[in-house]
């Protein structure tokens, strides 16, 4: 007999509440697409900041940022408010959100230097005032994604259910991440513009043309976080509270719960998996768009297809999520999606490398980085969906051990490895770019020296792919089955049937025998 009850959090979830949750993804989108596609190219390239600085600015914020994850998650699962524990959070996040990422992208003329020239530029001030208030965003943007994915972990603990809400979750982030792409270069990145030395240079390398991007941008982060906070306020004003007797909030209570999720062994897998793909993905941010501008020379019309191409593909990946961990089990999933995610991402850098690949310009070779960047996508989205279900999926082998649900703090500790091993990623690249692939400021797409070409081709390609591909290692020793998960379910189920007083028996047979040992394996 399987039990369907609310209390249980095995009902099923309104069309309306979905999307509510799923539109929420679009502000982090926005936050994400301005920031991972544009501040390096902006500080680097069209304002003159090392790229040495840009990274260590980077990680420094991202470190930071990691650090206040955590004490978020921690937080946010003991708030509470007649609005529910994580719904306060998403109301005030996009504020400061919206207000630095304007700031970001405007510093003043006195650090720039009048004459746009890079020698002109204050380096250390420079650095300061991406360092503040890069940490600042990230720590509003944090404010906002720890409850909104938390709550995502507590709104079902349906395997199926919970599998469909965060793939939702993701056709929104990458349909309209797509979208974003798209408007970006295509509308108010779209053309060429002249530098100060008379030289014809595509628009993303001029600082005031980034103006109108950036308040619209502004706009859409928070109006979508704001509706999708008040489009799941009644389902979340339902869910439990935690206990009014829970012990005070203190520093000793935050490092044992964190140190407690180590007695969990398919979370420690997934979170070692994810800090060395956390390491490509920091890579590949800050690459990605140096490689479309000086190694393919796209210019920034051929640039908004990309994001386009991405859209359908994204959403199939995310679509085809549940369907297939419910054929396959979530583990078969994502192996088979690391390994193909790690071939696309570095396939055309190789292919050209090794002189397989068209020249430059051809109509053949942009057609095959469209379709490499599509099938990058759907890996993309697909991975997204399942990591997410397997994170939850942990949440709920947690409770069985601890009593506790924790969906804050889970969320929280995978962002702060995330972001820590992210923040080496962008710091490693931008070492690179300076002292390995030596990038001149102010370069010109098609008069970039031929070996810095390889260089950089070097560094996006091999070199990212194989922090990649050791993730995959960890995520092979990952082994909660959707049997597992099923029956963890139950005995949590017969658990509070037996507190409420409803006869064990007669809801959950032959569960009552279902332990497990503080290493995370039913025994």
């Amino acid at each position: 007999m399987t039990i369907r009850d609310d209390r249980f959090g095995h009902t099923k979830l309104p069309i309306l509440t979905k999307l509510a949750f799923g539109i929420g993804s679009v502000g982090e989108v926005f936050f994400g697409g301005m920031f991972n596609t544009f501040i390096g190219i902006f500080y680097n390239q069209a304002i003159g900041l090392s790229n040495s600085l840009v990274g260590l600015a980077i990680m420094i914020a991202l470190i930071a940022d990691a650090i206040s994850d955590p004490v978020v998650g921690v937080v946010s699962d003991r708030w509470r408010s007649r609005f529910g524990r994580r719904h306060p959070f998403l109301f005030f996040a996009p504020v400061p959100l919206a207000i630095s990422i304007f700031l970001i992208f405007n510093p003043p003329a006195s650090l720039t230097g009048a004459s746009g020239m890079a020698e002109n530029v204050n380096q250390i001030g420079l650095f300061i005032w991406l360092t503040c208030l890069t940490i600042t965003s990230r720590l509003s943007i944090t404010l906002y994604v720890i409850p909104h994915l938390a709550l995502g972990g507590e709104l079902t603990r349906d395997y199926n259910e919970r599998s469909s809400l965060f793939s939702l979750n993701s056709i929104f982030a990458f349909a309209i991440g797509a979208l974003f792409a798209f408007v970006a270069w295509g509308y108010f990145l779209a053309g060429t513009t002249v530098n100060i030395n008379g030289e014809t240079i595509p628009r993303h390398l001029d600082p005031d043309a980034y103006l109108p991007l950036v308040l619209t941008s502004c706009g859409v982060v928070l109006s979508t976080i704001w509706l999708s906070a008040i489009g799941t306020l009644r389902a979340a004003t339902e869910l439990h509270l935690p206990a009014s007797d829970s012990p005070r909030f203190t520093l000793i209570v935050f490092y044992q719960q964190m140190v407690s999720l180590l007695k969990i062994r398919n979370y420690l897998f997934l979170i070692f998996g994810l800090f060395f793909f956390a390491i490509a993905s920091g890579l590949y941010e800050t690459f990605n768009v140096f490689v479309k501008t000086y190694f393919w020379e796209l210019r920034p019309d051929d640039l908004k297809w990309f994001g386009l191409a991405s859209a359908p593909a994204a959403v199939i990946g995310a679509v085809s999520a549940p369907r297939l961990m419910r054929i396959f089990g979530r583990k078969a999933v994502i192996i088979g999606d690391l390994c193909a995610l790690a071939l696309f991402v570095q396939l055309p850098v190789d292919l050209r490398l090794l002189g397989l690949l068209p020249a430059n310009g051809s109509e053949s070779l942009f057609t095959l980085l469209l379709v490499n960047a599509a099938c990058f996508t759907f890996t993309i989205a697909l991975g997204s969906v399942t990591i997410l279900s397997m994170l939850s999926d942990t949440i709920d082998e947690n409770e069985l051990v601890t009593g506790l649900r924790q969906e804050g703090l889970f969320f929280a500790a995978r962002n702060f490895v995330g972001k820590a091993a992210s923040s080496l990623g962008h710091l490693f690249a931008g070492l690179m770019l300076d002292l390995f692939v030596r990038l001149p400021f102010n370069a010109v797409p098609g008069e970039v020296p031929a070996d810095v070409i390889t260089r950089l081709g070097i560094a996006a390609g091999p070199v990212m792919g194989v922090f990649a591909i050791i993730s995959i290692l960890f995520y092979l020793d990952y082994n909660l089955s959707r049997e597992r998960h099923e029956a963890i379910c139950k005995e949590l189920d017969a658990r509070k049937l037996s507190n409420t007083g409803t006869p064990l028996a007669e809801a959950v047979p032959e569960t009552s025998a279902l332990s497990q040992s503080a290493d995370g394996k039913i025994l």
